[in-house]
């Protein structure tokens, strides 16, 4: 084996375009341990997923839950508290978890489920961070929900200058989120070069440095 296929979509500093950003870099790490080269294909989560089903690329970057035939490796790329960004004039004030109920909360598509929120929710799903936060602005939709990075570059994204005082975010929740690997011979090789591979990095201090560059909170890798 002298390649690894990662797939997945374009998320400023995790899978920047031009191939740099925290999870491309701690990819390279853990394959150039073995001699392997990684190669990214640039697809909507939902594709990628479909990807590795196919046995066409060996990993999809990342999620928080994988449905059978696919499984999630035991370490993460990510770990991080997720936010909902809303206008206190049309939702009031925050209540904790209680305040979401029922409502309706717009993410990126395939990025959130029911099961990431506490109470009922109705998740109205968007194909871009930018395309969520002007549901809320437009004041379609009650809640965007997104990691607080993503939050923020899609504010920037979008050119919109909300009133910080009225439009609020609050901690939803917090999840971590693996690489998703297939059930075959080949993805059972390449999953445990990835742990093994994540648990030397970790244990050896080399994979701290790579979360301080990027800017990004560094995962609790003991506690998996």
């Amino acid at each position: 084996m002298t390649e690894v296929i990662s797939a997945g979509p374009s998320w400023e500093s995790f899978t920047n375009a031009d191939g740099t950003g925290l999870y491309h870099e701690v990819l390279e790490a853990v394959f150039a341990l073995y001699g392997i080269k990684v190669r990214h294909e640039y697809v909507p989560s939902d594709r990628a997923d479909e990807l590795v089903r196919l046995g066409w690329v060996d990993m999809m970057i990342c999620d928080d839950r994988a449905e059978p035939p696919l499984r999630l490796a035991r370490y993460p790329l990510y770990a991080n508290d997720y936010y909902v960004l809303y206008d206190k004039d049309r939702v009031g004030e925050w209540r904790g978890g209680e305040t979401l109920r029922d409502k309706e909360i717009a993410a990126q598509k395939g990025f959130y489920h029911q099961w990431d929120f506490p109470v009922p929710v109705r998740i109205r799903e968007m194909a871009s961070g930018v395309k969520c936060l002007e549901m809320v602005l437009l004041g379609r939709s009650d809640f965007y929900v997104d990691d607080m990075a993503f939050i923020e570059e899609s504010i920037r994204a979008s050119g919109a200058r909300p009133d910080r005082s009225r439009y609020l975010a609050r901690k939803a929740g917090n999840r971590s989120y693996h690489p998703v690997f297939n059930t075959t011979p080949r993805s059972d090789m390449v999953i445990k070069m990835y742990d093994d591979g994540m648990l030397r990095l970790h244990k050896s201090g080399a994979l701290e440095p790579i979360y301080e560059k990027w800017g990004h909170v560094y995962p609790d890798f003991d506690a998996f």
